[in-house]
């Protein structure tokens, strides 16, 4: 890659990062000290730790879900670690303040019946932030149209491990919408980012006149930017 490109792809990666930590700050303000922190499909390196001393208080009662135990094992972000699945999650019902998935709804099969078992352990009043692809992006269309087996030959050309496998049956504004309000939520934030240009790093030229259009479009209409994020408060028992 070239060293402009690594640069500017960095850069970008941190100011995204800088984004998402500072909607998590705004939810932990408005909730007090003292909050259960949960993050759904966590990995080896989910939301926390990130940023030095920035949601550190959340630490203590945080808990890092997901069902690749080997991934999970490794995750030292967390204070907690279990391996379970997003449709059934071994924790009481309101007791979590913020629930955190991160490019998660995508591989959703069945994204009602987990925004349900969500809805069921946040307490009234507790946020859920969720950071997904656009459906109506470019390049999430191409992605969506292109089997996971190809994304698997590409990734293991480049050394990176499978692709999970992705569906996108929550991965629209509106489709979070109706989720949303049939699960007891309302919508605190929901607002769409552009950086789709980052998936043609590996090409010079064409990485430029990506982000070229990405930014010209950008200022006609948000409505195809590539991630979602959506803030939800719920405000009635599911």
């Amino acid at each position: 890659m070239d060293n402009r490109i690594r640069n500017d792809v960095r850069r970008t990666w941190e100011e995204v990062l800088d984004q998402e930590y500072s909607v998590i700050e705004d939810v932990r303000k408005t909730l007090g000290n003292g909050c259960r922190f949960v993050e759904i499909g966590c990995g080896s390196l989910g939301l926390l730790g990130r940023r030095e001393s920035r949601l550190r208080t959340l630490y203590d009662q945080s808990v890092g879900i997901d069902i690749d135990h080997e991934a999970l094992a490794t995750n030292r972000q967390l204070a907690h670690r279990i391996c379970a699945s997003c449709y059934s999650l071994p924790l009481k019902a309101n007791s979590v303040d913020i629930v955190v998935c991160r490019w998660l709804f995508e591989h959703l099969e069945r994204p009602e019946d987990a925004l349900r078992e969500l809805a069921r352990v946040l307490r009234k009043g507790g946020f859920l932030y969720i950071k997904t692809p656009n459906l109506m992006n470019y390049a999430m269309i191409i992605s969506k149209l292109t089997p996971t087996s190809l994304h698997n030959l590409w990734r293991s050309s480049t050394g990176r491990t499978d692709n999970t496998p992705t569906f996108y049956r929550a991965n629209t504004r509106k489709r979070l919408s109706d989720l949303a309000v049939e699960n007891g939520f309302v919508i605190r934030r929901l607002e769409s980012h552009s950086y789709s240009y980052m998936y043609y790093a590996f090409n010079k030229q064409l990485f430029l006149l990506m982000r070229v259009i990405s930014r010209i479009v950008g200022k006609i209409t948000d409505r195809v930017q590539l991630t979602i994020i959506c803030v939800l408060e719920k405000v009635h028992d599911s």
